[in-house]
């Protein structure tokens, strides 16, 4: 993957879940009402929907505050991500963190009414070794079946599915991922079964998010939802879908990241990795040496 330069006002940085680097450090300072240093007190799961209707669990995080930053904080402050566990059944989610007792952050947030609302975190102590292979969960066993749904805005089925089909492929070896059907499902549940889909709107500025329900004991990955935001532009690359990418993003590369996430790699600090979780438009990068060994260490 070639490296990332930022280039502000001439190129859009864009993390793959998160929003673009270039301006989120600033947009964050002017949006938060509250910044300090806290540690995570108590950690809570429970069932609840989002805003488009997924039925998934959340996770009501309690913080001591420690050193108010900007914002006049209570004593413990409190607010909810998406992911977490409930009993045995734990849920991941790309582009939310997860949070321990006892960590400490320097926590961006932003009030609304009585409600608070997280719009990043930061590491008080962060490692000092740069990290090319993060993990989280696995399959018990080196395939999984996934169905397509593949409604979108930019692109005709044909190529939609062979876009994404492309990226199952790059990881196998050593995960098969084969495509099973097709789907009209678009919502997030918990039901066994691997979907992937379209979401016709821009959700800031996330580009694709991957939900990953395992068993919390053993760390087994029970089945994946993958979202695609349509409010992006996606373009193909293979022999008759060929198109010139402008202000957007290659779907298959974008598929490859997430389903990196779908057999358990999670985002790691090397700028080739297709894990890194930065991308630049119309960026080619594809599996790299590293990302396979990676994959290669949990199956």
């Amino acid at each position: 993957m070639k490296k990332r330069v930022i280039l502000f006002g001439l190129v859009l940085f864009v993390f793959l879940v998160f929003p673009t680097l270039a301006t989120k450090v600033i947009k964050d300072d002017e949006e938060a009402t509250h910044i300090f240093i806290g540690e995570v007190e108590e950690v809570q799961g429970y069932f609840d929907l989002n805003e488009w209707d997924d039925y998934l669990i959340f996770s009501r995080i309690k913080v001591k505050v420690k050193k108010e930053l900007k914002g006049k904080a209570e004593k413990d402050v409190s607010f909810s991500v998406e992911g977490g566990t409930i009993g045995e059944i734990g849920l991941w989610v790309s582009e939310s963190p997860a949070f321990k007792k006892g960590e400490a952050y320097k926590f961006y947030l932003k009030k609304t009414d009585s409600e608070y609302k997280l719009l990043k975190q930061e590491r008080v102590m962060t490692p000092n070794q740069t990290t090319c292979c993060a993990t989280f969960a696995r399959w018990f066993g080196n395939s999984a079946l996934y169905s397509i749904n593949p409604d979108n805005n930019d692109m005709a089925t044909s190529c939609a599915l062979t876009e994404i089909q492309a990226g199952a492929g790059a990881w196998n070896p050593p995960f098969n991922l084969q495509f099973e059907s097709l789907t009209t499902e678009n919502k997030v549940r918990q039901n066994f079964r691997n979907v992937v889909f379209f979401r016709k709107v821009k959700s800031r500025s996330t580009i694709a998010v991957t939900y990953i329900w395992y068993y919390a004991s053993t760390g087994q990955i029970l089945e994946f939802d993958m979202v695609f935001y349509d409010g992006w532009k996606f373009f193909s690359t293979g022999n008759d879908c060929t198109n010139t990418c402008n202000g957007g993003f290659y779907l298959s590369v974008i598929a490859v990241h997430e389903f990196g996430h779908a057999i358990g790699l999670d985002h790691n600090d090397c700028q080739d990795s297709i894990m890194y979780p930065y991308a630049s438009y119309c960026d080619t990068g594809w599996i790299t040496r590293d990302d396979k060994t990676c994959a290669d260490s949990i199956y």
